[in-house]
């Protein structure tokens, strides 16, 4: 019982805690949103062995820089193949890390407990335990910014090579999961300090310089290595698409363009239930703007910098607040704490904190945990695929088929992995034959891919939206046909509208 009353001990129960939220039903979850892109990309390079070249579907798709890519088929190879788990489990341990970063920035520049407080909050934050159980690069990025921010406060005015080149690595390393916001916005957090009292002009040495530039040739290393090993005839820059994704999209936004407002409902929305914590914090801490600590100040700030900037971009989506996230939560803890030591209960968080803390934490793992996973059990994708491989393996060993995508559903591939052949992926655009019979789309196959596809070992997989007809129903003269059937969820509530169709040689 001593251990659980100490600091250590409230920090082990607050890593548990996340630990358990994060983790529970993680496998059992149908692929969701973005992270089916993810699971493609990251199976194509695994299967085709090429690392630097991603695709998506069969075609190039250079939309994030490698790292995000290579951290899942990295953990596939250590589990043991790509899966649920293998997929997101990058970024279930970089959303545990940012509860661990945020309570250890909150201790180090508030009153005792903030960090704590700030931690359980944002651990129990709706939206951000959802997104960190899903395979995209936007809690990395949160983990990345967040540690830049905790790697500068542990020594603000230290001029030391190894603080600048620690520093900068950690920017470098978040700008190569989702584009160079991994640079600006720790940059925007910290500008506060930085140019008080000429702070900035102590940091302008050769040192500073020497580390700038290895983390640089740091940054670029994925970018060269695509291009030095990459195909020849891959057709896409790496560095054009940071441009394209960084820049062009921030002055000349060509997609996800939300209004101007978008964040000053998101961010409240994002950072449920715990919002009006930060924003009556925000409201003291204006209210009393002189009188209030300097690094309060400095993080109002900060979160103020960071609104300005996303808000300035002309593309706008409701999740791209997630940076923002852990450091209004911390707003809120500082107005908590100071609640607390008005009453002089500064370093124990109150009874009413802990039942609230336990509340949240309950529910999200009964609603992401277990729910969640529920509903997407009983059928789906995940069904159609194991019913797919049964019936094809009574045929021959799942290892001796192929299987052609025409235009497939993003998240269908993965359930497929037969440890056979790589998949042959066809677009929606090309001259495959809509009309005809299995012998003209096994000799179109054969003409258009170079290599041979054997109509009894070759299992075709297509996508077609909800009452509409059957794609390539030539096939079913002398295939058997399977469909997707409804998950729990979708029994209860609705159909999805893209369906999933297989067509397995001979019919039964």
């Amino acid at each position: 019982m001593k251990f659980w009353r100490s600091d250590r001990g409230a920090l082990a129960l607050l890593l548990g805690a996340c630990a358990l939220m994060l983790l529970l039903g993680l496998g059992s979850r149908e692929l969701w949103g973005a992270e089916t892109r993810w699971a493609n990309i990251a199976l194509q390079m695994l299967q085709s062995g090429d690392y630097y070249d991603p695709y998506l579907k069969g075609g190039p798709y250079y939309d994030k820089p490698l790292p995000s890519y290579w951290l899942i088929t990295a953990t596939a190879w250590l589990i043991g193949g790509l899966n649920h788990w293998s997929l997101r489990l990058s970024s279930v341990i970089a959303a545990w890390l940012s509860v661990w970063f945020v309570y250890l920035i909150g201790e180090q520049l508030f009153r005792k407990g903030t960090g704590l407080i700030a931690g359980w909050m944002l651990a129990t934050t709706f939206y951000f335990i959802f997104w960190a159980r899903v395979a995209t690069a936007d809690i990395l990025t949160v983990c990345g910014v967040l540690a830049a921010v905790w790697w500068y406060w542990r020594g603000p005015d230290d001029t030391r090579f190894g603080r600048y080149l620690g520093f900068f690595l950690l920017l470098s390393l978040t700008s190569l999961f989702k584009g160079l916001i991994g640079f600006i916005l720790p940059g925007l957090v910290l500008l506060p300090h930085v140019v008080q009292d000429g702070r900035w002009k102590r940091h302008l040495n050769l040192r500073m310089c020497a580390a700038l530039v290895i983390a640089g040739a740091f940054y670029m290393t994925p970018f060269v290595l695509s291009h030095i090993y990459g195909a020849p005839t891959y057709g896409e820059s790496g560095l054009g698409l940071v441009l394209r994704e960084n820049v062009v999209r921030f002055f000349q936004p060509f997609d996800n363009i939300g209004p101007i407002y978008t964040y000053l409902i998101y961010l409240p929305v994002y950072t449920l239930p715990w919002a009006p914590c930060w924003l009556l914090g925000l409201w003291l801490a204006l209210r009393n703007w002189r009188s209030v600590e300097p690094n309060t100040r400095r993080l109002v700030w900060g979160l103020g910098l960071l609104m300005l900037f996303f808000t300035a971009s002309g593309s706008r989506r409701s999740y791209y607040v997630l940076p923002l996230v852990p450091f209004a939560q911390l707003l809120g803890a500082w107005w908590i704490t100071r609640r607390m030591a008005e009453r002089n209960e500064t370093g124990r968080v109150s009874r009413g904190l802990k039942i609230g803390f336990g509340v949240a934490t309950a529910l999200l793992v009964l609603v992401l945990g277990v729910l969640y996973p529920w509903t997407n059990g009983g059928g789906g994708v995940i069904a159609f695929a194991e019913t797919v491989k049964l019936e094809a393996s009574k045929r021959a060993p799942l290892d001796k088929w192929k299987m052609v995508m025409v235009e497939v559903d993003n998240k269908v591939p993965m359930y497929l992995q037969t440890g056979g052949a790589p998949f042959y992926y066809v677009q929606e655009n090309q001259d495959f034959p809509r009309n005809g019979n299995t012998e003209a789309l096994m000799a179109w196959l054969d003409r258009t891919s170079g290599q041979h596809f054997d109509p009894q070992r070759t299992i075709v997989i297509a996508q077609f939206r909800n009452g509409d007809a059957l794609p390539l129903n030539y096939l079913s003269a002398d295939h058997q046909i399977i469909t997707t059937t409804p998950t729990n969820g979708e029994r209860m509530f609705h159909g999805r509208e893209d369906q999933s169709v297989a067509y397995i040689p001979g019919i039964q």
